[in-house]
């Protein structure tokens, strides 16, 4: 990846010349008396940046190390400007006290050796003439592919092998694509997946069907030449002509007009295939022509928009992996491994997630080593080396590397940073994003906006794996996943560049270079490995697993990202130094212990993103509205199917607490509900431990303008909180729980009304009655609406909320005419119905409502008997899980109307009691189903194989489709 140090550089240049060039580092030159120092950097920075940008990559050795300099230069002075801004906060007296006039002078003279560093940079440059030498190579025309494709394809051996083993199922699917086609017309088919899966070589095997053949008088294999400039055009029409036996006709003017064949291989981008499709059908009958590219989006347009003729090439499954690896380990494909090599292999497989390139490779190295499992087993942990001098695997991955923008490089790279295996979080990585400055705002969008454009670029790209996708209207990925062997290369990319250190167990080295990103895990507590590292210039550090003692110090003062999420046995005192990392944005403390925040966090003034969601904290401390950044305060427990359960627990924790400290308040308390009903008391109790599922909103929270999400934040009678929301208009997200017989919840009404650009609204309460008075001055766009607590019916402002798309609700108790009322919504896509949430015994979903709802979630209800679901409802419904539904019946009456719905993917029938007749109803009733959908019953999980042999494996029983073929990851 020659170009990974030119987009490092380019991104940290481009941060730099922001900040040298605001107003904070204008009045910090002037006030430090370096104001032509610091003129004199920017502009031989902002230099610097334009020769970068018009360099595609390094020309050699020499102006690789010099992009390297320029890039630790920039993040030195990187570095110094966030000096500048420490001092810039400093009240006007301060600055004239003999420390600060101390820092003052340090600082000023590091923008003197700054300007002579970069003095010496320039004339290094023109010492070995770097500039012009790089600009000489790459002003010249790209070097032409070769002229024989069946040569080039013939030079990956990686995937001799692949063509036949585990493939015919999918060459059998698209040539019934092809065939399904018009016969006499022009018609375009593409097959798309990430680099290394297999597409030249399922295009290659359908190339040379005999029986598709002699559907076609010519045929023709081009691979697009890169880049694709005027002269590669024109070579790729002279290919095409020469294979097609087209180019002397045309120079004729004359020829018979034939039907074609033609896979044009390897297309990167929907500019070139503007330059390639108008030469494709010229002076032709008709003809087919097949595309392999990595881009969906390409994919797609070339298809014409035809969803079903843009083929997705989908991973190995497993038993075809093992023959593959067989074959190139044994030259046997039947080859039966030991039960001790057995282990090993599976082991190697589960790393190599299904992608042939990277099997075959693996195989080819465990050729030509001993067929041992100590030998496998050390491969295996060394993977990640063995790859990155691999020349196959290597290539195919620069590749895709090498094709992305600059911006987007910086972007993928740092997502060597989470573990193998790990699914991310899409939220955690754009917030992570942000804070590192990786995202520019554009004039018109926000940078929550970039942020997702970027990954959705990366996985269109097929460079992130999309892992599970939220049920929304914009249908976003929730969790992805960086495949495992390409992680491995960049991986040791970033570690090569200096941008990346890991500390685990294996880790015996301590790194003696400037370090910006520390990652922590499988801690062993070694004490001895952490003081030894610099961690000045740290800019993001994150742990998974076990966090260090005393890890979190005053010596990270660069530190921008602190990403703890999950982390094992962290302690409150482990965040008293939190307040001294001045320059921190993002502070993530999700699922963690923590039940307490220190009172410096008021110092962190860039802070953006506060993450402390399902942990113990319930109180902010005072000053958090001094954070006038923040864009994300995201705190309490997370709105699930099993909150009920959580609080219910809770409540009775309390009890037994409270029992134990004053046994007279216990029996008063028990006195209470024997004389004022059970109703009232549910209140109380709700009311007791509510805010022990939130945050209490801190004073000031007015303040924090900046504020995109809030929740779920506990309002208390009296604090005037509710009406303060109101103030804050820039929310999109807003989560909150009361008590209902306040009278905040008029004041929330009001407040809720003036959020115009209110998105997700998620309230809590003992009884939502009150939600009435929102009349139909209710926002607008909702796209997400979560309820908890006591409705009777469902508002009537809902049914004019058009863009609502998820509806989750919990202990509403609402009836029939309700469901009704939802089912109208014109773009519900997601429903989930939890504990308590419907009162009736019978659930019926009637004909033409729900037209646009894909899941339905129906879990906890304790009175329900039957579900009728009739012909002509939730036509597009493509999951349906039922869950905790013990009183349903078991006849067909139980869940009645599931053939009518032909587009399910996943049916769930579990923890509802023993229901033997009605899962064998449903067994039967969706075997006949075209896609085959995923069934999950009963008590004990079994994975039907494709010989129709069922593998037990867990609780509850899996009837899947017969090709299909599940990963299971490791979910943090």
């Amino acid at each position: 990846m020659e170009a990974t140090a030119v987009s490092l550089a380019r991104t940290v240049l481009d941060g730099v010349l922001g900040g040298a060039g605001s107003a904070v580092a204008d009045e910090a030159a002037l006030l430090l008396g370096v104001r032509r120092e610091v003129d004199f950097i920017r502009d031989e920075l902002e230099m610097m940046r334009s020769f970068l940008m018009a360099t595609s990559g390094c020309a050699g050795d020499t102006a690789r190390t010099w992009v390297k300099q320029v890039r630790d230069l920039a993040y030195d002075v990187e570095d110094c400007l966030l000096d500048f801004m420490l001092l810039q906060a400093l009240s006007r007296p301060i600055w004239r006290m003999p420390e600060t006039l101390a820092a003052r002078y340090r600082v000023a003279a590091r923008i003197r050796e700054l300007k002579a560093s970069v003095e010496e940079l320039n004339q290094r440059n023109q010492r070995y003439n770097v500039v012009a030498a790089a600009g000489g190579v790459d002003s010249g025309p790209a070097p032409p592919p070769p002229h024989d494709e069946h040569l080039r394809f013939r030079s990956s051996g990686a995937f001799q092998e692949s063509q036949d083993i585990g493939r015919g199922d999918e060459k059998r699917e698209l040539i019934d694509l092809i065939d399904s086609g018009d016969a006499a017309g022009r018609r375009v088919v593409s097959v798309w997946a990430m680099g290394g899966m297999g597409k030249s070589s399922v295009a290659r095997s359908v190339y040379n069907d005999p029986d598709l053949i002699d559907h076609f008088d010519c045929r023709a294999w081009v691979t697009v030449p890169h880049p694709l400039e005027l002269d590669g055009v024109d070579e790729f029409k002279r290919r095409l002509g020469k294979q097609l036996g087209t180019a002397n006709e045309q120079k004729d003017g004359g020829g018979e007009q034939k039907r074609h064949l033609i896979v044009v291989d390897d297309l990167r981008s929907l500019e070139e295939w503007g330059h390639i499709e108008p030469c494709l059908f010229e002076g032709v009958a008709g003809g087919l022509v097949i595309v392999t590219t990595r881009q969906r989006d390409v994919a797609r347009h070339c298809a014409g928009g035809v969803e079903k003729n843009a083929y997705e090439l989908k991973p190995l499954a497993h038993p075809h992996g093992m023959k593959l690896l067989c074959q190139k380990v044994y030259k046997n494909a039947e080859h039966t491994l030991p039960p001790h090599m057995l282990e090993e292999a599976n082991k190697i497989l589960g790393r190599c997630h299904g992608l042939p390139l990277a099997i075959a490779t693996i195989g080819g190295l465990l050729g030509n080593r001993p067929k041992t499992s100590v030998e496998w087993m050390n491969l295996r942990i060394h993977l990640g080396s063995e790859l990155e001098f691999n020349r196959d695997i290597n290539s195919v991955i620069t590749s895709s590397y090498d094709g992305l923008p600059y911006h987007l490089k910086s972007c993928f790279l740092y997502l060597s940073i989470f573990p193998e295996n790990h699914e991310i979080r899409c939220t955690r990585l754009l917030r992570r994003w942000i804070a590192e400055g990786y995202i520019t705002k554009r004039r018109d969008m926000t940078v929550e906006e970039v942020g997702q454009m970027h990954l959705n670029e990366l996985m269109n790209r097929s460079m992130i794996r999309p892992m599970k996708k939220k049920i929304g209207a914009s249908m976003a990925v929730e969790r992805c996943q960086v495949h495992g062997v390409v992680l491995q290369i960049i991986l040791s990319k970033s570690i090569e560049e200096n941008q990346l250190f890991i500390i685990d167990k294996h880790c015996n080295e301590v790194p003696q270079s400037k370090i910006r990103h520390l990652v922590v895990t499988r801690w062993n507590g070694s004490e001895e490995k952490m003081t030894n590292i610099n961690l000045s210039r740290v800019r993001s550090l994150t742990v998974f697993g076990e966090c260090p003692v005393s890890l979190i110090s005053p010596k990270l003062r660069l530190l921008r990202v602190l990403d703890l999420e999950d982390a094992v046995d962290l302690k409150n005192d482990d965040l008293m130094h939190i307040g001294d990392l001045y320059h921190l944005r993002y502070l993530g403390l999700r699922g963690t212990k923590i039940s307490r925040l220190p009172s410096s966090l008021q110092n962190l003034k860039y802070l953006e993103t506060l993450d402390v969601q399902d942990t113990k904290v319930t109180h902010l401390p005072d000053g958090t509205a001094k954070l006038e950044k923040l864009r994300y305060l995201l705190a309490g427990i997370n709105f699930a199917e099993d909150l009920a359960e959580k609080m219910q627990e809770n409540n009775a924790e309390n009890n037994a607490a409270k029992s134990n400290a004053n046994l007279l308040e216990t029996f008063a308390d028990l006195l209470c509900r024997c004389c004022h009903g059970s109703s009232e008391y549910h209140e109380s109790s709700f009311s007791c431990f509510a805010g022990q599922f939130s945050v209490r909103a801190p004073e000031g929270i007015e303040k924090l303008r900046n504020l995109h999400m809030l929740g779920v934040v506990h309002i208390e009678q009296g604090s005037g909180v509710a009406q303060k929301l109101g103030k804050l208009t820039n929310l999109r997200r807003l989560g909150v729980d009361l008590d209902a017989n306040t009278e905040e919840v008029k004041e929330l009404c009001k407040s809720i009304q003036t959020l115009v650009r209110l998105e997700r609204l998620e309230v809590r309460s003992s009884s939502l009655q009150f939600l009435e008075g929102l009349n139909t001055t209710a926002p607008k766009h909702l796209l997400s609406l979560r309820l908890y607590g006591h409705l009777g019916r469902l508002p009537v402002w809902i049914s004019s909320l058009n863009d609502l798309a998820k509806i989750k609700l919990l202990q509403t108790k609402l009836q029939q005419e309700d469901i009704d009322l939802i089912g109208n919504l014109h773009n519900l896509v997601s429903l989930g119905l939890w504990g308590k949430s419907f009162a009736g015994e019978s659930l019926h979903f009637h004909s033409g409502m729900f037209k646009t709802l894909k899941s339905l979630h129906i879990e906890g209800l304790e009175k329900i008997k039957t579900l009728d679901i009739e012909n002509g409802a939730m036509p597009g419904l493509e999951k349906l899980r039922v869950k905790k539904c013990s009183t349903l019946s078991d006849s067909k009456d139980g869940l009645s109307g599931v053939p009518f719905l032909l587009n399910l993917s996943e049916l769930s029938l579990i923890s509802s009691g023993d229901k033997p007749q009605l899962e064998k109803i449903l067994q039967r009733q969706i075997s006949g189903f075209v896609k085959r959908p995923k069934l999950l019953i009963g008590k004990s999980m079994a994975v039907r194989s494709p010989n129709g042999n069922t593998n037990v494996n867990g609780n509850n029983t899996v009837f899947g489709h017969s090709n299909s073929f599940e990963f299971s990851f490791s979910n943090r």
